[in-house]
């Protein structure tokens, strides 16, 4: 990899995961030096199936050898949807099929990225976990559960939803409002029925079984994620589904399945702290429904523009740096947040007579404004603007985000009682 002329700036990367570890590559070939801490063993990762759009596999054909060691572990981004019956709606590529998105099970895509940080020198320590964040003028830092101090010009907080980050960038942390499902474990088959199940997703691949569903919220969920419970729950569910479907989830080793509930938060505009010394990326700053096919998109994004912005400002001006990046990403990270609620209810309010006119109202999980982005590019093109905008009030306006629309808060409360009064959640802009 040939790397920029070295920053002089230096970066401690919470969190090993798909956005830490993205970062953590894309700050080396920018000619920052960083290092990252993981609170879990080396290897110790599962997950679900994810697709990466467009957007997020620009920059990485920057990176010699990645794309291709990543698409050897792909599977064919397509979707093929099927009423729970076993009626045929029909196949739709995910994203973009003019630049392919990036198909592939989460695990396997953390490991191609941590095998490419570790061939790139990169530092990682595991079992290291940060119990607070803190920042002074000059430095961002954690205090790990073993009492180490460690410190850094920046602190990237990329340790997912249970980031202690908040108290220092927001000063509190509120309870997540669920959405009223709970979800077991995705891949990349369709099954839909418009009552208390409305998903499940199946994928056979090296003799392993996949499978995902979402039912109605039953209040005994808790937010974990390693809690399990037999598959007993799961069949009684598809009961009179396709025959396929229970003898697929009557395979699964051991009889059991992951159990967590779905927790969605409402968008939070800060995402770096104070002083500019500690700044969130991915699932830290904006968790994302399954239905909106972008988590790991928008994660991967941030990872690029954050680059790029300490790359521009150097390291006199890091702390301006974070937050003309959380300026430059939050309405366009908010705008596909929402996207995943709309998808939602295209696929648990199913409207059958319209999917009989044109089914691929069904298979378009995401917006041309969201495929159609290079988030480094656009954090070179507009970072000088938003940071004048900061400094001096001068006018900015975001453009990558939903062509037409004004960005308008909204909370995951309203949204939800929208749907439950039946209400249809309808927004300016062209959102296709």
């Amino acid at each position: 990899m040939e790397r920029e002329q070295d920053t002089g700036i230096y970066i401690l990367v919470v969190g090993g995961g798909i956005a830490g570890l993205t970062f953590a590559i894309e700050a080396h070939r920018k000619g920052h030096n960083v290092q990252v801490i993981e609170r879990r063993l080396r290897g110790e990762t599962a997950g679900e199936m994810i697709i990466i759009t467009s957007p997020a596999l620009q920059t990485p054909k920057k990176w010699p050898g990645f794309m291709e060691r990543a698409r050897q572990e792909a599977v064919a981004p397509v979707l093929t949807m099927k009423k729970f019956d076993g009626t045929l709606i029909g196949t739709f590529p995910i994203g973009n099929p003019d630049d392919p998105s990036l198909a592939i099970y989460r695990s396997k895509l953390h490991n191609v990225l941590y095998e490419y940080a570790e061939q790139l020198g990169i530092p990682i320590e595991f079992s290291a976990t940060a119990s607070e964040f803190f920042e002074t003028d000059d430095h961002g830092g954690v205090v790990l559960s073993d009492g180490r101090r460690l410190t850094a010009d920046i602190v990237v907080a990329a340790d997912g939803v249970g980031t202690k980050s908040w108290a220092l960038v927001v000063g509190s942390k509120e309870p997540p409002p669920s959405a009223p499902d709970s979800c077991f474990i995705e891949s990349h088959f369709l099954w839909h029925r418009p009552s208390k199940i409305q998903s499940l997703q199946q994928s056979l691949k090296d003799s392993k079984t996949v499978h995902s569903y979402t039912p109605e919220d039953d209040d005994n969920t808790e937010e974990d994620w390693a809690k399990t419970t037999s598959i007993d729950k799961a069949i009684k569910a598809v009961d009179g589904w396709e025959p396929f479907v229970t003898e697929l989830i009557k395979a699964t080793p051991n009889h059991t399945v992951l159990d967590w509930k779905l927790m969605w938060r409402n968008p939070q505009p800060r995402w770096a702290s104070p002083g500019g010394r500690v700044v969130q990326i991915g699932d830290a700053a904006h968790p994302f429904l399954p239905t909106s096919a972008s988590g790991g998109t928008m994660a991967m994004e941030d990872a690029y523009s954050l680059a790029a912005c300490l790359h521009i400002a150097g390291k006199k001006h890091v702390s301006l740096a974070t937050k003309v990046h959380n300026h430059l990403r939050f309405e366009r990270v908010s705008c596909a947040q929402k996207m995943g609620f709309k998808n939602r209810e295209i696929f648990h309010n199913t409207d059958w007579d319209a999917v009989a006119k044109n089914p691929k109202i069904m298979g378009k999980m995401v917006g041309d404004w969201l495929v159609h982005h290079d988030s480094e590019q656009y954090a070179y093109e507009n970072y000088a603007k938003c940071a004048e905008h900061l400094l001096k009030s001068t006018p900015f306006k975001n453009t990558n985000s939903v062509p037409g629309y004004t960005y308008k808060p909204w909370t995951v409360k309203e949204l939800l009682n929208a749907s439950e009064s039946g209400e249809l959640v309808e927004d300016e802009g062209d959102w296709s």
